[in-house]
């Protein structure tokens, strides 16, 4: 499992990746593969669908076929490049942000974990 944290992000949080987390947006029937996220915010694939900067959205985080939240707004602040959109979430109550807190959590464990099991095979 590829699991990447860039610790250097100007956006005041931890961006990490999770292979296989996608979010579906409601109104659209595709789910978006999501390149990266953190507690503000996230970078998903748009597809063959377009999506204008300032769109508001409500949108469901998936892992495989398991809904891990639901009811998240977020807003389109920026077109990356090659179908690649930028978003911050808006308007989260305490239990989304923590929600949010304990999966960019998750990962960071999982990736020291399989950091220090690389390590002790070297």
């Amino acid at each position: 499992m590829d699991i990447k944290i860039d610790s250097s992000s100007s956006r005041g949080a931890f961006r990490t990746s999770l292979p296989g987390l996608a979010i579906r947006i409601e109104g659209y029937e595709d789910s978006f593969p999501v390149k990266d996220f953190s507690v503000n915010g996230l970078a998903f694939t748009s597809g063959k669908h377009d999506f204008d900067v300032d769109t508001e959205f409500d949108l469901s985080l998936f892992l495989g076929e398991k809904e891990l939240l639901s009811g998240l707004r977020a807003k389109v602040v920026r077109e990356i490049g090659k179908g690649l959109m930028g978003c911050t979430f808006i308007d989260l109550d305490k239990y989304q942000e923590q929600r949010l807190d304990k999966l960019v959590l998750e990962v960071q464990k999982r990736m020291i974990m399989l950091r220090k099991k690389k390590g002790q095979k070297s």
